[in-house]
């Protein structure tokens, strides 16, 4: 009996990850997108990073908010002590991702990314990929961004093989 519980939740375990692989396989137009997704509200979560380049990882976390109608804040509480605010115009690009999907404008989103989306089991994906003429393609590969009633999990290539992970704790 043990066995076939093993096998069952491994052909379970490993669907979901197969999934993130193929998220590029369900392209979406932005008013759908819009329709589907819950409405995000601001909140104050915990975060875990993980940034790996060349061969290394870094690991950090702290504290993370979400302001929406202004952007996001992340305070790194370990390994060094730091904030990243991206709620102004010095981080325009970001910036203007965040605010459009939480407020469900995709305006700048749709100038700039091609954009992907599935959902199963009340947890839903959405991806981006840079346009060919988007000033995020000379830098950029993906971002993908999954969760449930709030953001759990964002994803994000860059061009040039580094990867920044980043899970939240939100409501715990």
């Amino acid at each position: 009996m043990f066995k076939y519980v093993t096998i069952l939740f491994s052909l379970i375990f490993f669907s979901s990850t197969v999934f993130a692989a193929d998220i590029f396989e369900y392209p979406a137009k932005a008013k759908d997108v819009a329709e589907k997704l819950p409405p995000l509200n601001s909140v104050e979560c915990t975060f875990n990073q993980e940034k790996t380049f060349k061969n290394k990882t870094l690991k950090s976390g702290g504290n993370f908010q979400f302001i929406k109608d202004k952007g996001v804040i992340f305070e790194t509480l370990y390994p060094v002590r730091s904030t990243s605010s991206y709620t102004s115009n010095q981080n325009k690009q970001i910036n203007e991702v965040i605010k459009g999907i939480a407020n469900k404008d995709y305006s700048f989103i749709n100038k700039n990314f091609n954009l992907f989306y599935f959902e199963q089991g009340g947890s839903w994906t959405v991806a981006l990929k840079p346009k060919e003429k988007s000033p995020a393609a000379s830098q950029l590969e993906s971002i993908i961004i999954s969760g449930k009633t709030d953001i759990k999990k964002i994803d994000i290539k860059t061009l040039n093989g580094n990867n920044t992970s980043i899970n939240f704790s939100c409501g715990i």
